[in-house]
């Protein structure tokens, strides 16, 4: 493992065009290149290649971070997020490509909008746990709609921990975050699974391993307060736990639940899931580890600070 404070190069890639494909640090550029001839897939494309030296590593990885922010390579998306949107690969060919049309109404049943309503002005702030909801015929008049209609929402926002109903009183919005949420110490982890497993291919391709190589492998179910919070699976080679990681890369995707993970995670009907696809990264960004992270849509939340572009 290369040293903080070892000779340390940072290349640019570029195409035919002088359009900057992807930048790296190394400390053994022919090495380097190598590696990118086998695994990445757009090497095809490369045509010049520049190398910057640096006397430590740590200088090195600052002007790779600087750089990456403000020359916006094709193909790297860790300190880039222009390109998140780009990493879910597009479809180009007919009849693959698919045809979206113009959403010119809204097609959720009204308790599905009444509820939706008053889920985002929970979760902004604007309606705050505890206080009284409109009455029924308060929102019979909002939105049009009849008693039953209303009491539809209301069970869906109680399902998704929105909303509570006290026997001879009203309706009060309330949070769905267990009490003892942030507090890490409170989070009981279960092991469901562990050992020897073959990979799924973008855990694969993230690890480097051919088609079929096993690697170590963990599943773990976290619950807090008696509630499932995460399912967590861990990938690594045997050989990467020697290895500490320099840098954390989250790949966050927001989509319907599988129903293994709806039955795992005890989720009501309307609530997705965040999945967050995490590797760890090593000094010369190679991936020692991956974490894929599922959690319910109405719990989890990120906050991710970066610096503003002085532009």
């Amino acid at each position: 493992m290369p040293g903080p404070t070892e000779r340390t190069a940072l290349y640019r890639l570029y195409d035919t065009d002088d359009r900057l494909l992807y930048l790296g640090i190394t400390s053994e550029p022919k090495v380097r290149m190598k590696a990118h001839a086998t695994d990445k897939p757009w090497w095809g494309d490369v045509e010049t290649r520049e190398v910057e030296w640096f006397d430590t590593r740590d200088e090195a990885a600052a002007a790779e971070i600087e750089a990456i922010r403000h020359e916006q390579p094709v193909h790297n998306h860790a300190h880039n997020t222009a390109a998140m949107l780009a990493l879910l690969p597009a479809a180009t060919e007919e009849p693959l490509r698919p045809q979206f049309e113009p959403v010119t109404s809204d097609g959720r049943s009204a308790a599905q909008r009444m509820a939706a309503d008053i889920r985002a002005l929970t979760m902004s702030g604007n309606i705050q746990a505890g206080s009284r909801l409109p009455t029924t015929s308060d929102l019979c008049a909002r939105y049009k709609i009849s008693n039953v209609t209303v009491q539809r929402g209301l069970r869906i926002l109680k399902a998704e921990g929105f909303a509570v109903g006290r026997n001879g009183s009203a309706v009060y919005s309330t949070s769905p975050a267990p009490q003892h949420l942030a507090e890490p110490e409170h989070h009981v982890l279960t092991e469901v699974s562990a050992g020897q497993a073959t990979p799924p291919r973008r855990v694969a391709d993230a690890l480097a391993v051919t088609d079929g190589q096993e690697v170590e492998h963990r599943q773990t179910v976290v619950q807090v307060d008696g509630r499932p919070l995460r399912l967590e699976a861990t990938y690594w080679r045997g050989e990467s736990t020697k290895a500490a990681p320099v840098e954390q890369v989250d790949q966050i995707t927001v989509r319907p639940p599988t129903s293994a993970e709806l039955l795992a995670l005890q989720l009501p009907e309307e609530v997705p899931v965040m999945s967050v696809f995490r590797q760890l990264l090593d000094h010369d960004g190679r991936a020692l580890e991956v974490q894929v992270l599922i959690e319910p849509g109405n719990l989890c939340q990120r906050q991710y600070r970066t610096p503003a572009d002085p532009r």
